[in-house]
């Protein structure tokens, strides 16, 4: 006997099948209406259809993820790791970048997680340079620029999910996924990047992500490299962070007597020597070397530290013992993670409340006056001790155990500087602490002659020659130029110097600049409003002159220096105005060493004045407490005066008055 079997269509079924599919009444009606398909027949096999497509998503996610965990393999780059900006900015200049139809298009690639403080300042002296060969006059020049300026270059991305790409013969797929994170609160969503490739070995993957890093690192060719400790979001320990990157500095423009500069570097190049670190270690001493540089504001400490930086290659990681968030264990934290090799800068320690821990109060308000008088003579803003920051940060303890303790960095070389040495605590100074102290003063004569020679010495790169044919460096006589062979090697035992000499020719000048006019010519700080070059012997009589006019010992660098700059463009009107910049120098720090002279008299009249009012009350008070005293004793013997004298007067008239009626008596 056949049995027809069909799937339940009664009323009872009707709201069974509308729940289980939404709007299944709906679309059976309207197919049995227009088509005479009765939908309900085919009900089981339409079931079985989505549980086959939910079995087989279900087997093909494991599938995948089954090959994905044995078969691929995976690196995974965060958003709060340096490495994902060396991975975007490599991301950005590939061609499957350009071609993707689904990208993120921003004028930058680098995350706000981590601030590497990427510097455009090469991009835009290249630029500067092209359009200071193309322009035809200052106008036309600083038009350009500011054109370029208002333009930032857009650099492309792939967007979120899966791109497949090509590398080095292998098909690589690169996956970006957005995650929102609540603790990211300075970035609208975190995400993480995924660069996988087919097979067991992650080479390929690690060569890709070496070659990003090293087209990355390699935008900063020779520059120094800042960091600088700080405490990112919600972090609770500061960590570094990569602040700049800036142009070596010459140690020449280092103002500094050369056998100071000389004993400096011979002091590092051994530190640095490979086998220095296992001479110190069979001996059991360990591997640190720390410097203090000292002396008056602007003489040069941090410019020393920055050359020195360049000329071996080193970072330098800024840390400021003054910072309020700054804790002892973010401090130790900060010197644990230091890399084997770099210069770990602390700059004013004696305005980070390293001063006078270990002596009284009236021994540090003794030399309050004097120090900001010296202040004021070299140039310096005077601190004032009335500031509750200037009372704040790492405690004297703190810091010597972190610099040489136990849990304390090895490898690191420890640079510190100070206006005032002699206010620093002797711990501080111990050799071990501090292996080698460098003193800074006030320019002599050989400073300021070299000072001079410095600002308006015709310098390898002051103009851009890019333009300039083989022939035209060859045919043209060339001005007097100073190249990097013409500033002593440190690293050298024998300094090499190469000296060209010129004639004055206006048409040589000119011919070293092609296409640029006479206005762009007189930026020149080495040629006056006439378009006269000067020779090193003219250079040399100027600045012996200009060394003549400024007192030695007086000025620091730093102060000449600014005046030399206002004058870059003639060297003559820098010596005729040196006199009367020195004189109106000393009158201005005259002054401000009255107006300080005045508000310390001003503040001891004060505290005078105070002292003289409390001490009026108590001897006021003493004062009532007395007349309180007086007063009843006083009383007390008015009041028995006055009983004496009732009592008298009582005893008169009683004897008066018997011896008047006697009298009358006998009168009659």
């Amino acid at each position: 006997m056949a049995y027809n079997h069909t799937a339940p269509t009664g009323p009872s079924a009707q709201p069974v099948l509308d729940a289980m599919i939404p709007g299944f009444s709906v679309i059976s009606s309207l197919l049995s209406q227009q088509l005479n398909i009765d939908l309900s027949a085919y009900l089981s096999y339409l079931i079985l259809l989505i549980a086959l497509t939910a079995g087989l998503k279900y087997v093909g996610t494991a599938f995948m993820e089954f090959i994905g965990n044995h078969f691929v393999s995976t690196a995974e780059i965060r958003l709060d790791d340096e490495m994902y900006n060396y991975l975007m900015d490599w991301v950005s200049n590939q061609n499957f970048s350009q071609r993707t139809s689904r990208f993120v298009a921003g004028t930058k690639t680098t995350s706000n997680m981590v601030w590497t403080g990427w510097d455009d300042d090469e991009d835009a002296q290249d630029e500067s340079d092209k359009e200071l060969e193309l322009a035809n006059g200052f106008e036309d020049y600083w038009t350009g620029i500011s054109r370029r300026s208002k333009i930032k270059v857009l650099q492309y991305t792939p967007s979120d999910g899966t791109h497949l790409f090509r590398y080095k013969g292998h098909f690589l797929s690169f996956s970006r996924v957005q995650e929102e994170k609540g603790n990211v609160f300075w970035a609208t969503h975190a995400e993480q990047i995924y660069i996988s490739c087919l097979g067991r070995n992650p080479a390929i993957l690690k060569e890709l992500l070496r070659e990003a890093q090293r087209d990355y690192l390699e935008k900063d060719g020779n520059k120094t490299i800042i960091h600088r400790g700080c405490r990112r979001g919600g972090n609770t320990d500061p960590e570094w962070v990569r602040c700049m990157s800036r142009p070596p500095r010459p140690l020449s423009t280092v103002v500094l007597d050369e056998w100071q500069k000389q004993a400096f570097i011979n002091d590092i190049k051994e530190y640095l020597h490979p086998m220095c670190r296992r001479w110190y270690s069979n001996r059991g001493i360990p591997y640190r070397r720390g410097y203090l540089f000292h002396g008056p504001p602007g003489t040069g400490k941090t410019s020393l530290c920055f050359s020195i930086a360049g000329i071996f290659g080193l970072k330098i990681y800024v840390v400021s013992l003054n910072s309020k968030s700054l804790t002892e264990d973010g401090l130790a934290s900060l010197f644990q993670t230091l890399p084997s090799r770099c210069i770990v800068l602390l700059e004013d320690i004696d305005t980070a409340g390293m001063t006078n821990k270990r002596s009284s109060d009236t021994d540090a308000s003794k030399d309050d006056t004097a120090s900001k008088v010296e202040a004021v003579a070299s140039g310096d803003k005077p601190a004032d001790p009335a500031n509750p920051t200037t009372q704040q940060g790492i405690s004297l303890s703190a810091l010597l155990n972190i610099i040489d303790g136990v849990a304390s960095s090895e490898g690191r070389i420890l640079v510190m500087t100070t206006n005032h040495i002699e206010k620093l605590d002797k711990a501080l100074l111990r050799p071990g602490r501090v292996d080698m102290n460098i003193a800074f003063g006030f320019a002599n004569p050989a400073t300021i002659r070299g000072l001079f020679t410095a600002i308006y010495t015709r310098l390898e790169g002051d103009y851009p020659l890019s333009t300039l044919t083989q022939q035209q460096q060859n045919d043209s006589p060339s001005p007097t130029t100073v190249t990097k062979s013409t500033i002593n090697n440190p690293l050298t035992t024998t300094p090499t110097t190469t000296t060209t000499t010129t004639t004055n020719n206006n048409n040589n000048e000119k011919a070293l600049l092609p296409n640029t006019s006479d206005d762009l010519l007189k930026f020149s700080p080495n040629a006056s409003a006439d378009q006269n070059a000067h020779t090193d012997a003219e250079i040399a009589e100027l600045a012996a002159q200009f060394s003549d006019n400024i007192p030695a010992d007086e000025f620091t660098p730093a102060e000449i220096q600014g005046f030399l700059l206002k004058h870059k463009r003639s060297p003559e009107e820098a010596v005729q105005g040196a006199e009367e910049w020195v004189r109106v120098c000393r009158k201005e720090k005259e002054e401000r060493k009255a107006e300080i002279r005045e508000e310390e008299e001003k503040k001891k009249k004060e505290k005078e004045t105070e002292k003289e009012k409390e001490k009026a009350k108590e001897e006021a008070k003493d004062g009532d407490g007395k007349k309180e005293v007086n007063g009843e004793v006083n009383g007390e013997v008015n009041g028995e005066v006055k009983k004496q004298d009732k009592k008298d007067e009582r005893d008169e008239s009683g004897s008066s008055s018997p011896k008047v009626e006697s009298i009358d008596g006998e009168i009659q």
